[in-house]
């Protein structure tokens, strides 16, 4: 009898791990609170249990005899995948490390007493100014304290900003809390990776675009990054060491971090694979199939992992609009480009005339594309052709 993998979700960014999970064997179940999400149709069996409601998925996980548990994608079902996985003695970080790692004003503590770089944060759990004169030229951050897929950050510059945004920001945590934190102002990056007894086995270093101020949402990533290379090893160094610290050795991690000049500052860090396909990018700039390596890792199973090598250029982007209106886009080019060597994949979340909203979070994306190039310079001149052959808007 095959092995039974539990996805909690069953959205866009989990239907690679269902797909990889099936293709590799295993019986795969998902549930969420949302029925008509793509994903459920996808699975061996799929279930209408809240990913947060940890005891009511202990008891379906038990009941369904699972071998392993992923939360791909999402930061929400990480705490409930850890809880599973330490009731059932299965693969995954403890409770007390996906708790801080979940939670960002946790990991601003952690990091702050650790004695490591983090910008200064404050726990908002109301609407109103934690502190007077906070908004001295500096631009800050408010964020959802539990969320995911930038959801509910802004940028903000003056009190009355905070004011206006503080309430939508809570309201898309799952506690109710928000976090006021200075804006870094450096060059954006993220960090997919594997770690194997506590060292970073393999891992891709790109350098992340975001959708304009007030707004953070990530659009796209870029694959080699053009940090430098003492740069680089100095970020996979401190992720080793914030990992080591939170005794979480073996699995797959995204981080987000950024850069001014040689300082590096982490803001974002999780034991799950990444969302915004950045799997595909993986697998296309490493010929390593992070998916799969993460689904057994998920069930106890071994998986080889290659040396570390230099990345192939390319670039995944999440596509999207700047205004509301009705989708639409030059179907022509569109399927010109499908048959470039370069374009690997160009999808659609929906069709032309469909109504969309500006992409300020993941909830909003339109689409997909996966490209590659020579080089870097080559991969960025095709992106930017991209964008004017789509001529993607609303109106």
């Amino acid at each position: 009898m095959s092995k039974t993998l539990l996805v909690l979700a069953a959205s866009t960014y989990q239907i690679p791990a269902i797909e990889t999970a099936k293709r590799s064997g295993y019986r795969v179940i998902t549930t969420d609170n949302v029925p008509a999400n793509p994903g459920h149709v996808l699975a061996d069996a799929s279930f209408g249990v809240d990913t947060m409601d940890t005891e009511a998925v202990l008891a379906l996980a038990k009941r369904e005899g699972i071998a392993g548990v992923i939360a791909p994608g999402t930061d929400v079902a990480v705490l409930t995948a850890s809880y599973l996985a330490n009731q059932l003695d299965l693969p995954g970080p403890t409770p007390e490390a996906a708790c801080i790692l979940t939670h960002k004003h946790l990991f601003r503590e952690f990091l702050r007493q650790a004695g490591l770089p983090c910008p200064r944060a404050l726990l908002v759990s109301t609407n109103e100014l934690p502190q007077a004169r906070l908004f001295d030229g500096r631009n800050w951050l408010v964020k959802p304290c539990r969320s995911s897929g930038s959801k509910g950050i802004f940028i903000v510059r003056t009190a009355a900003e905070f004011l206006s945004r503080v309430a939508e920001s809570r309201t898309f945590s799952m506690d109710g809390t928000a976090v006021l934190e200075e804006f870094i102002d450096g060059t954006q990056h993220t960090c997919e990776g594997v770690l194997q007894e506590g060292r970073v086995a393999l891992a891709l270093l790109t350098d992340r675009d975001t959708a304009p101020p007030p707004h953070t949402a990530t659009t796209g990533h870029r694959v080699p990054t053009r940090l430098a290379e003492p740069v680089q090893k100095k970020a996979l160094n401190l992720i080793e060491g914030v990992f080591s610290r939170l005794r979480v050795t073996n699995g797959p991690f995204d981080c987000d971090f950024v850069v001014q000049g040689t300082r590096i500052v982490l803001i974002e860090m999780t034991p799950r694979l990444g969302g915004n396909s950045l799997s595909k990018l993986f697998r296309t700039a490493l010929d390593f199939d992070l998916v799969a390596y993460a689904v057994a890792s998920a069930c106890g199973d071994p998986y080889p992992l290659p040396t570390f090598r230099d990345p192939k250029p390319s670039s995944i982007v999440i596509l999207g609009v700047d205004r509301p209106g009705r989708l639409t886009w030059n179907e022509s080019e569109a399927e010109s480009l499908r048959r470039e060597a370069w374009v690997h994949n160009l999808i659609f979340d929906m069709p032309p005339g469909a109504r969309v909203e500006p992409f300020i979070n993941g909830r909003h994306r339109v689409g997909e594309v996966l490209v590659a190039g020579a080089s870097r310079e080559d991969v960025d001149g095709r992106l930017a052709e991209i964008k004017q052959r789509l001529s993607l808007t609303a109106v």
